[in-house]
């Protein structure tokens, strides 16, 4: 009895706030990890313990924890289908991370793990917060650890370019989020007669259709910054070329933050300017889909190559959700969750090629599957998920995008779809010919001399298990998040106008 009144959410936020001062006090870098695989590793038995005993019946917000603490401001969190599955990918990202680290043994140790337990705190206290100006705040923090990474561990001739690109477009995209924020607050006082950024008082008073457009051009904007949305993107290929692959790059990338907030705020209390918006976003999705892919294939640098790769897939993403029906919703978070996989598995194996030949850039690699064919399976297997091969992942899911496409747009939609995925098998197949198959040019570069570590091939091997177990059975994951979007899809198919 006591275990069901306790705690879970805050003990998730709070206990890699533990970790994080644990690791800075370490006196060793062998401590700092041990600290690092002990925090992360817990942090992702808590994450399965909220997902065995969740309850798949219900739409409501689960182990709901609330104090005020202004009286406009709450510590509000819940957890539901959708946020579920984002807390989970954080945690195992998280744990990844700490093991990347430790292979490439990235220094100051304790500094470097403190760093990646404060994003994962910022992470996690987004998914579960469920009052919006509290999201926003943490939104708002992300920065702190983000901007610290970057300084801290990004190329010396490129990372300050990239520190302002980034903190120049997050702070315009944040800026937009609040004043959108506070047009809704103050539409819900004007109502009431009281403050409140808590969703289920928003959603009670629900803003004009006319507001409602104004609204949703300032959060869909602000959040398309933190999705490298076309043409929102500009501060993603300096990030993934000059700053840390497999910390910054992989929280950003993987952890589709963005399409969250779609899901969670802006579709549930915007519906109508969801429809009255959607085929203009869907055809700059479609454009951006394809600008992604055309700048992929044009690149030499592999870092650059996936940050353009992640413009396209959040491109596809983006009309997943933009067929505002249960399956397109269904489709596309699925896929948000495997490209997150994916892309951890693509910026690992990147990572670890540049610890073992120094470079980045695909001329001068080639030859190296012979002698790390684990590695390069990897990278395959990542590249046939993104391409929604069958028995990967992301197959099911762009499915049920394609079918939802053709329900509620036009089969043309589904025949870009279905032509952008075979652009993305094309530069990403090319980067794999490229850095494992093609013959080396480089010939200061030996990889027969390369022998992976212990750690390393378990990671690699991890994510292999991970990306071909999630493909071949799906269920569980859509289990978990048809109660919520099967609501959510109801709220959104007859939006109202009230004045």
């Amino acid at each position: 009895m006591l275990l069901s009144h306790f705690p879970w959410l805050s003990a998730i936020v709070a206990l890699p706030l533990l970790s994080m001062g644990a690791a800075w006090l370490a006196r060793s870098p062998r401590q700092a990890f041990a600290v690092g695989i002990s925090g992360a590793s817990i942090q992702l038995i808590l994450v399965i313990r909220l997902l065995w005993n969740f309850r798949l019946d219900t739409a409501e917000f689960q182990w709901v924890e609330q104090i005020p603490v202004t009286p406009f401001l709450s510590y509000h969190l819940g957890v539901d289908g959708v946020g579920i599955l984002f807390l989970g990918l954080t945690s195992l990202l998280t744990l990844l991370v700490i093991l990347y680290g430790e292979i490439v043994h990235e220094r100051p140790a304790g500094v470097y793990v403190a760093s990646v337990f404060a994003f994962e705190a910022v992470l996690s206290g987004l998914f579960l917060s469920i009052d919006l100006l509290e999201f926003w705040i943490v939104c708002a923090l992300e920065l702190i650890p983000g901007g610290f990474i970057l300084h801290r561990w990004g190329t010396a001739q490129g990372r300050t370019l990239a520190l302002r690109r980034y903190l120049q477009d997050m702070s315009g995209g944040l800026l937009l989020t609040l004043a959108a924020i506070l047009i809704v607050g103050w539409h819900h006082a004007s109502v009431t007669g009281d403050w409140s950024f808590a969703l289920a008082d928003l959603l009670a008073t629900p803003l004009s259709s006319k507001r409602q457009s104004m609204v949703f051009v300032l959060i869909f904007y602000g959040l398309a910054v933190r999705m490298a949305f076309f043409p929102f993107h500009a501060w993603l290929p300096n990030v993934a070329q000059h700053g840390p692959l497999a910390t910054l790059c992989v929280y950003l990338v993987g952890v589709k933050a963005g399409i969250y907030a779609l899901l969670r705020f802006a579709l549930p209390l915007l519906p109508a300017a969801a429809h009255e918006w959607k085929r203009f976003i869907v055809a700059i999705a479609v454009v951006g889909m394809f600008y992604g892919a055309l700048l992929a294939l044009m690149q030499i640098n592999l870092r650059r190559l996936l940050a353009f790769a992640a413009v396209s897939h959040s491109a596809m993403l983006v009309i997943g959700v933009f067929c505002l029906n249960l399956d397109g919703m269904r489709g596309s978070l699925l896929l948000a969750i495997n490209f997150g996989v994916a892309a951890a598995a693509l910026l690992f194996v990147t990572g670890v090629l540049y610890r073992c030949t120094g470079t980045s850039q695909l001329p001068r690699l080639g030859g190296m599957f012979d002698a790390l064919p684990l590695l390069g399976l990897t990278f395959f297997l990542a590249a046939l998920t993104t391409m929604a091969m069958p028995g990967t992942p992301g197959f099911d899911a762009a499915h049920l995008i394609l079918e939802s496409a053709i329900e509620t747009h036009h089969w043309g939609l589904a025949v870009a779809i279905a032509i952008g995925n075979v652009a993305s098998a094309a530069f990403l197949l090319w980067a794999f010919q490229r850095a494992f198959l093609a013959r080396r040019r480089d010939r200061n570069i030996h990889p027969e001399s390369i022998r992976l570590s212990l750690t390393e091939l378990t990671l690699t091997g991890t994510l292999c298990a991970l990306m071909l177990g999630v493909g071949f059975y799906s269920k569980p994951w859509l289990e978990i998040v048809d109660a919520t979007l099967s609501e959510l899809a109801r709220q959104i198919s007859q939006p109202l106008a009230h004045g």
